[in-house]
């Protein structure tokens, strides 16, 4: 194994975990904002801290995946989750009708790093798609990854 596909193998189990993390994060997220609706309105602040706490995540998962030099799908993955925490984070100062598309968005925050995640599973499970990505190229051919 060289050392590049070492880096890619690396960058693809950490990715993994921070978008796993992220996810769970989001999780948390939706009970607090319940929380907050069902038990005490105090609880805004809890899901407001702890929506900034995992920010770092998606910017880490970023610096990873470029850094591991990831195929463009994962990185480009990794920087819509970026821009969409930015979006999310912003919406509720927004007025109305925009800001209720706040737990719209929740979704789409929460699936797109489960989605990321089992993608950066199957990348760091098979070291030929590691091996391609260290070559600069994949081309996929019958399900199966190979470098040209």
């Amino acid at each position: 194994m060289t050392r590049q596909t070492r880096l890619n193998r690396v960058a693809a189990q950490i990715g993994m975990t921070l978008a796993w993390l992220f996810a769970a994060g989001v999780v948390v997220q939706i009970f607090l904002a319940g929380l907050a609706l069902f038990d005490n309105a105090s609880r805004w602040a809890d899901h407001k801290s702890f929506g900034m706490m995992i920010g770092i995540l998606p910017i880490l998962l970023l610096i990873v995946v470029l850094v591991g030099r990831l195929p463009r799908q994962i990185i480009g993955m990794s920087a819509l989750l970026l821009v969409l925490y930015l979006i999310q984070i912003n919406l509720p100062n927004a007025d109305g009708y925009i800001a209720a598309l706040h737990p719209l968005v929740a979704f789409a925050v929460l699936g797109l790093p489960v989605q990321l995640g089992f993608r950066l599973l199957g990348y760091w499970r098979q070291p030929a798609l590691a091996a391609a990505a260290a070559g600069g190229r994949h081309e996929r051919s019958d399900s199966k990854w190979t470098s040209s």
